[in-house]
């Protein structure tokens, strides 16, 4: 996680104690394997010293006007300028956490539209997550299991669109604590269906 924010192989070694090979091999495989990524957020960060400010989530802006005043990457570059290209950068990625808001608001859009407006209530919304007091009941559950996955695949935002690469979600019921979780597939349209996943959990928590 570290290494997705910004941070080096001298985090790893100081916040967890890898070696310094170890750590040196951790953030040499990150950046090849996120090779595309990492070059999508540089060319995003030389246009942010030119323009001042990046584009991130939904037409958001984060002004950089450190960054605007200085020449990147030389020896001599501010380590202010550095740490604002980390929080630019971050930015990029963090902002998309708007895509969580976006589906709970459509969501509850549709809870509101339909019969089922007082068995659905939202409780809380923590980054990826969303958390809502559901009825004890298979319609409710069934109906609540199309619609919401449905929201989270949301991706007509042409700056997150790919024709491979796709958002989702799942929904699950946590029963009988946070640490037990029952997820429901995403497939799971008929009671049927329901039932063999919930009976199915129910046989694994006696045992």
């Amino acid at each position: 996680m570290y290494v997705t924010y910004a941070g080096t192989w001298r985090t790893l070694v100081q916040n967890f104690g890898f070696s310094e090979q170890e750590a040196k091999n951790i953030e040499a495989r990150y950046h090849e394997l996120y090779k595309e990524s990492d070059e999508w957020v540089s060319k995003k960060m030389k246009k942010a010293a030119i323009d001042g400010y990046v584009d991130v989530a939904f037409g958001l802006r984060v002004r950089t006007p450190v960054m605007h005043q200085c020449i990147l990457g030389l020896r001599n570059t501010p380590k202010e300028a550095e740490a604002e290209k980390r929080t630019a950068g971050n930015a990029l990625g963090q902002s998309y956490g708007l895509l969580n808001s976006r589906a709970g608001m459509a969501f509850n859009q549709k809870v509101r539209a339909s019969k089922y407006a007082l068995d659905i209530k939202p409780v809380a919304q923590i980054h990826d997550a969303q958390y809502f007091l559901v009825k004890d009941d298979a319609d409710v559950l069934l109906w609540m299991n199309r619609h919401l996955v449905e929201e989270t695949s949301w991706q007509e935002d042409p700056a997150i669109f790919h024709p491979e690469v796709h958002l989702g979600g799942e929904v699950s019921i946590f029963y009988p604590d946070w640490a037990h979780e029952c997820v429901i597939p995403n497939n799971v349209n008929s009671y049927t269906q329901l039932s063999t996943v919930i009976n199915d959990y129910l046989k694994e928590l006696k045992k």
